[in-house]
């Protein structure tokens, strides 16, 4: 029997375009993974701006449910005060700190992407159900690219990895730019680390690898600064106020360079601490490989941001501004991203007309209704969250790099 797709029926559009919307919320994407909550929005004229998703998580969605127009998201942070207490009998009036905070914005644009499930008569010699198989093949690729994407913004950087089962192209790519919808920016010089003794990336060599020295190092420059990131605080984590914890994603390379310098026993261990931290809170981000050390989770990463000898990386300079520049490396080096709190905006839009949903499916007939084509719409935009704090010297809010040599 042939398949029989219908066409313009109201109600299947509606209902596949919700589907679509929950299936790929619901994938165990690394961007799912960190985040977490439901959004309520109010619209402003030309911008969305209103509630979002919990913003203890490292993602923070933004989804623009109502019929509001507008191609801008628009994401502030207020900073902390920092004024000298008012002490005895002296006046306070005239010495009441101003609130201060910072705005970014982020743009979203419609991605797009089609597969055919034959003519008729390919149709007439299937048992399959191909606008069923269509459908499940359409929602994965959307969580492939999503991941990508996210973890590009989060690292800064695409890298010269162009395994086949990467969706985003390299930097070189003429449409790069426009898949990424919002600008690509290196980490703040405040956020980037290196492996061993190095302290940038011409500086690193074949010798500094991942390690849990290379931990402890990230762990000493968050004690130390003066507004460190914010650690990961899930909303059912009853553990957040009293045990809070950081996600460090490595690359399978750094991963293999960690175990194998460490012992068995120490392994062990590690993935001790992770269990328990995980029978407080038992959250999908504990599943897999993944161990915890100072209270950073260090889980693999698939999606690999590396740089070959010789490349040329933009990096940010020691500025206030966070001048952009290039550095050349000198050995294959690999990116691990360490996340806390709002490291990442991930804006939606309503990709579905009247339907206000960030995703829509599209069946259509071609060849004089020979062939069909299904093709999903989503409307979407990811920005790493960065602004100038109180010290005036911009900086990623969410978000550190640890840059190693690889084996």
């Amino acid at each position: 029997m042939s398949t029989t797709v219908q066409t313009g029926n109201a109600l299947t559009v509606k209902h596949y375009n919700a589907a679509l919307f929950l299936e790929a919320s619901r994938i165990h994407t690394i961007t799912n993974l960190l985040t977490d909550g439901v959004p309520s929005l109010k619209s402003e004229k030309g911008k969305t701006k209103g509630k979002q998703t919990n913003p203890g998580a490292p993602i923070v969605r933004i989804d623009n449910l109502a019929k509001s127009q507008g191609d801008e998201v628009n994401v502030d942070i207020f900073h902390q005060l920092n004024m000298k207490p008012v002490m005895g009998d002296k006046k306070l009036a005239g010495k009441g700190g101003s609130l201060r905070y910072a705005s970014m914005d982020l743009k979203i644009d419609q991605g797009r992407t089609m597969v055919e499930s034959g003519g008729r008569m390919s149709r007439q010699r299937t048992m399959h159900d191909l606008q069923k198989v269509a459908r499940s093949l359409l929602t994965p690729y959307y969580g492939r690219l999503e991941e990508q994407l996210s973890l590009v913004h989060l690292a800064g950087a695409r890298g010269d990895n162009n395994a086949e089962d990467w969706l985003v192209p390299l930097e070189t790519d003429s449409e790069f730019s426009e898949i990424c919808v919002n600008p690509i920016k290196p980490p703040t010089y405040d956020r980037h680390f290196f492996g061993g003794d190095a302290t940038s990336l011409a500086t690193l060599d074949s010798a500094d690898k991942f390690t849990l020295a290379s931990v402890d190092n990230l762990r000493l420059a968050l004690d130390e600064m003066a507004y460190p990131l914010q650690p990961i605080k899930y909303e059912k984590d009853s553990g957040s106020e009293d045990n809070p914890f950081y996600i460090l994603l490595v690359t399978p390379r750094q991963w293999n360079d960690f175990y194998t310098s460490t012992s068995g026993a120490d392994y062990r261990t590690l993935q001790a601490r992770a269990a328990q931290r995980k029978a407080d809170f038992n959250h999908p981000v504990f599943r897999g490989d993944s161990i915890m050390w100072n209270n950073i989770l260090i889980r693999k990463q698939r999606h690999i941001i590396r740089f070959n000898s010789g490349s040329d990386v933009a990096i940010c300079t020691d500025s206030a501004a966070a001048t952009e520049s290039t550095d050349t490396v000198g050995t294959n080096v690999e990116r691990a991203i360490l996340l806390g709190a709002q490291a990442l905006a991930n804006a939606y839009g309503g990709a579905s007309g009247s339907n206000s949903l960030p995703f829509s499916w599209n069946d259509e007939p071609t060849d004089h209704k020979n062939v069909m084509e299904h093709s999903i719409a989503w409307m979407n935009g990811k920005a790493k969250i960065r602004f100038q704090g109180t010290d005036n010297r911009v900086n990623d809010h969410g978000v550190m790099v640890l840059d190693t040599a690889v084996s």
